[in-house]
């Protein structure tokens, strides 16, 4: 077929069909793939698009691969899109069935593994991220016992599947009990921890998955999906023979992970920082369109252009439960990421951003939706400080929000922000059932003199439904219930009512309309005691003020010296302005490289007028550090 003579050529695949078939739409192709290779036999010389129409769905457990030979040629385009009435879907998820009760006690649930499966970070229950079983090393878990004391973790201990098992540190927001200096600190994917509602655990050697369902999940029902495959699309271009012209279009990307394996390559001394490609990859590669598509439940990125993709556009999409980040360009250009959903993103990797730009330029987003993220939405590294325009989108606050903006910053006001009428139903998908939200993860506990105060970082998972408070217990007993405004504003809660000398430690649930999280993992044990030499904190570190008609922005970094508490807060006064306090996350966990920076629109101060700023701590207001502002 020669396509200099022929006019559009179509192509078409059907989960139904037949790779020996002809690929017409009477006797479709079976696979991505034939398809793929039909269309390198008719691209050489193209006086019109090339589409493929592609119905139902396929299991992908490797990567489907595509190279410059599969690009679109005379300025035409090869493209991937829905059949008619069809809503393709690129799994790489297998579906675990066969549920039955393996421990009535602890309402443990168990199934065999399915065939296909090997090993997988991530499994999904109706659509929500299930955890691997984790715990704090405080004991050592034996096949027999799963609470022998130690006196020291020990990492060789007779495990049921060692092998399998994780050590790991505190991770690097950990402050207060979390600083504990003897690693490692936790332990995760051990048979030995089950029975928190919400975790898993693989067993490998013994061919089953097991699983404690949370409130409301009825495992006889459940659609349980175990992600196999670490990519499902990956474009390879090369310097000399980029990619060119590949549309994507109307497709559902689903069920991606990531565990370690020899081609990962880690770094001197550790483990890798992350995975290594998206679940949709292309790199060397120009004029790459992905058009409403939706990305759900991975544990990678969903789509990562670079390095070296240049004039592409990512439009009408929906990205939602990601691990990772939702989209990352490194070394990209000419990028537009529009009209777009991004939610449940970044979830579980603080401080991610929902969007990463990195070593790139001429990239527009706009006219997106960006909610449930942890700290950034659009996090730019590397790259000029004019690399990304933003226009009209709709960014909620952030779940965590510190390290950068106070919640609710970056929002556009305008009645027209957003994703526009045309791509307006994408606000109405769902992509996982109700349920209680997760627990807090890096809870953390200072002791003072018969109280203590507690912090975490707040879970992006809710649920579906906004978490409303929080509940604070002690090992002691006591018990402290927080709103979730109140816990945003202060960064922490006061536990009162602990005995001096007597060594006591915390667990964190948050709540929602259906129901309490389980409980966060214990803080390790603190000590309050009588402090007498308890002082207020130094003045800080350091202190700048940028004031301007619109109001300040200021940067405060820590003191050198907390006296012996921690610093809760900051007192920024200045001449006949009202005082301003600051409070929360970032303010608790502040250092001497990242110090808490704000604006302050209604700041106003006189020109001249000198900026002064006190440190606050259990003992009181410490003595300020002064800044004059210039004429």
């Amino acid at each position: 077929m020669s396509m200099a003579a022929s006019a559009h050529a179509s192509l078409w695949v059907s989960e139904g069909g037949d790779d020996a078939n002809p690929g017409t739409e009477e006797r479709p192709l079976r696979t991505l793939e034939r398809a793929r290779d039909v269309v390198r036999t008719l691209n050489r010389d193209m006086s019109d698009d090339i589409t493929v129409f592609v119905g139902g769905e396929f299991h992908v457990g490797r990567p489907i691969e595509f190279g410059a030979g599969d690009s679109g040629s005379n300025g035409f385009n090869i493209i991937y899109t829905a059949a008619p009435g069809e809503h393709p879907v690129l799994s790489g998820g297998v579906r675990v069935g066969g549920w039955a009760l393996a421990d009535k006690d602890r309402n443990l649930w168990s199934a065999p593994v399915p065939a296909g499966l090997e090993n997988t970070y991530n499994l999904f229950v109706n659509g929500t991220p299930a955890g691997r079983t984790r715990s704090r090393l405080m004991a050592v878990f034996t096949k027999d016992s799963v609470a022998a004391p130690a006196t020291s973790p020990d990492p060789t201990a007779q495990w049921k599947n060692p092998d399998d098992v994780a050590f790991e540190p505190s991770g690097g927001e950990a402050i207060w009990s979390e600083r504990t200096g003897t690693l490692p600190v936790f332990v995760e994917n051990a048979f030995e921890l089950l029975g928190t509602p919400g975790e898993w655990y693989l067993d490998r050697p013994a061919r089953r998955i097991y699983y404690t369902p949370r409130t409301g999940e009825d495992m006889a029902s459940a659609d349980v999906e175990a992600a196999v495959a670490r990519a499902l699309i990956i474009g390879l271009g090369t310097l000399d023979r980029p990619i060119t012209g590949i549309i994507f279009k109307g497709f559902r990307f689903e069920y991606t992970t990531w565990h370690h394996t020899p081609d990962d390559a880690p770094p001197a001394g550790g483990v890798p920082s992350g995975p290594t490609w998206g679940a949709v990859n292309f790199n060397y590669a120009a004029g790459i369109q992905i058009l409403e598509d939706e990305f759900l439940h991975m544990g990678t990125p969903a789509l990562e252009l670079g390095p070296r993709v240049d004039a592409s556009a990512v439009e009408g999409c929906l990205f939602g439960d990601i691990a990772w980040p939702a989209i990352r360009l490194t070394e990209a250009s000419a990028i537009r990421i529009a009209q777009s959903r991004l939610s449940y993103v970044a979830t579980g990797h603080f401080p991610r951003g929902a969007i990463e730009v990195s070593r790139s330029r001429d990239v527009v987003v706009e006219h997106d939706q960006i909610d449930h993220f942890p700290a950034a939405a659009i996090l730019v590294t590397s790259s000029r400080a004019d690399a990304v325009r933003e226009d009209s989108n709709r960014i909620s606050p952030p779940m965590i929000a510190f390290h950068g903006a106070a919640p609710g910053a970056g929002a556009d006001p305008s009645a027209d922000s957003g994703i526009s009428q045309d791509y307006q139903a994408l606000t109405n998908e769902r992509f996982s059932s109700p349920t209680v939200p997760g627990p807090p993860a890096a809870v953390s506990a200072e002791a003072e003199d018969g109280f203590a105060y507690v912090t975490w970082i707040p879970n992006c998972q809710d649920g579906g439904s906004p978490v409303g408070g929080y509940s604070v217990s002690s090992s002691s007993g006591v018990k402290v219930a927080v709103s979730a405004r109140e816990f945003e504003e202060k960064g922490y809660v006061v536990v009162g009512d602990l005995a001096n000398g007597q060594g006591v430690s915390f667990t964190v649930s948050a709540v929602n309309g259906l129901g309490a999280s389980p409980p966060s993992l214990p803080t390790a044990d603190v000590k309050p005691q009588h402090k007498r030499k308890l002082k207020p904190p130094e003045p800080p570190g350091s202190l700048s003020v940028a004031a301007g008609k619109a109001g300040a922005m200021i940067q405060i970094a820590p003191p050198g010296g907390n006296g012996g508490s921690p610093v809760i807060s900051y007192l920024v006064e200045a001449g006949q302005a009202a005082p301003v306090v600051f409070e929360g996350l970032d303010v608790i966990h502040a250092d001497g490289s990242n110090p808490v920076s704000r604006p302050l629109p209604a700041f106003l101060p006189a020109p001249g007028a000198s900026v002064s700023v006190a440190a606050s701590n259990a003992a009181g207001l410490g003595k300020p550090a002064v800044v004059k502002l210039g004429p």
